[in-house]
């Protein structure tokens, strides 16, 4: 969960727009430059671990501009990285407050809500967060809506989602693997093996890639393809899920 939350911290704070007084009109530029100092000083304690000095360079943030939805964002994280989820939502509730049109910063909140297993709640803030569509980071938004979606079954929603998140971006790993599983199950298998084979360019082997890479092995009758990654899975994910399906179809 560490690198994850890193990675929405990044994203967040590359994200940063205009400073903003608490009477919501932009400060002087002398100002602006000083919040963003601390924040960027923050996220440089943060990447090491250290959450204290964070914190201190947030909290000097905030007594110069303090509804900066971007600093209390950043807090949200600090506290979500030291499991003290109560005060990271509250700094997540601020955010939205203050930012609400910031897709980045829903989608931050949205996978707090996903860890904290309330999928109903990410999926109303990813979807908000994938109506904006200047974000840069669209298509990890749609992708992350697109599991949240699956996780509350309804499965349709979900490979729209995956479908959106592959026409902003051909190259988004975590969609293509899920619509070359969605396409098998349909028994599209040229189309999931087309999926499949987009994904190995892009993305780490998992488990799921490496049941999928077994099947499409064995629809293609493909020996060695099924062969090397039935023993990639049992070697690498002997505990997954997927691996147990493996063995039962054995």
């Amino acid at each position: 969960m560490t690198r994850i939350v890193l990675l929405l911290l990044a994203l967040l704070v590359s994200s940063c727009q205009s400073i903003k007084t608490p009477n919501g009109e932009s400060t002087d530029n002398g100002t602006a430059e000083l919040v963003q100092r601390h924040l960027d000083l923050a996220v440089g304690y943060l990447r090491n671990r250290d959450y204290q000095r964070a914190k201190e360079k947030l909290a000097k943030a905030l007594d110069i501009d303090p509804k900066n939805a971007d600093v209390h964002a950043t807090y949200g994280l600090v506290f979500q990285l030291e499991g003290e989820t109560d005060i990271a939502e509250e700094y997540f509730k601020k955010a939205v407050k203050y930012g609400p049109q910031s897709a980045q910063i829903r989608n931050s909140y949205g996978a707090f809500l996903f860890s904290e297993k309330r999928f109903q709640e990410a999926v109303e803030q990813l979807s908000k967060a994938s109506e904006d569509r200047f974000y840069p980071n669209r298509p990890m938004v749609f992708e992350n809506l697109g599991v949240a979606y699956n996780r509350i079954r309804e499965p349709e929603k979900a490979e729209y989602a995956f479908m959106r998140a592959t026409q902003l971006n051909p190259q988004q790993p975590r969609a293509l693997i899920e619509l070359g599983d969605i396409r098998f199950g349909e028994r599209n298998y040229v189309e999931s093996r087309d999926y499949y084979s987009r994904y190995t360019e892009v993305g780490p082997s998992t488990a799921k890639s490496l049941w999928l890479c077994v099947r499409l092995g064995r629809i293609f009758q493909d020996n060695n393809q099924e062969a090397s990654c039935s023993e990639a899975l049992e070697g690498i994910f002997p505990g997954s899920e997927e691996y147990q399906q493996y063995k039962e179809s054995i």
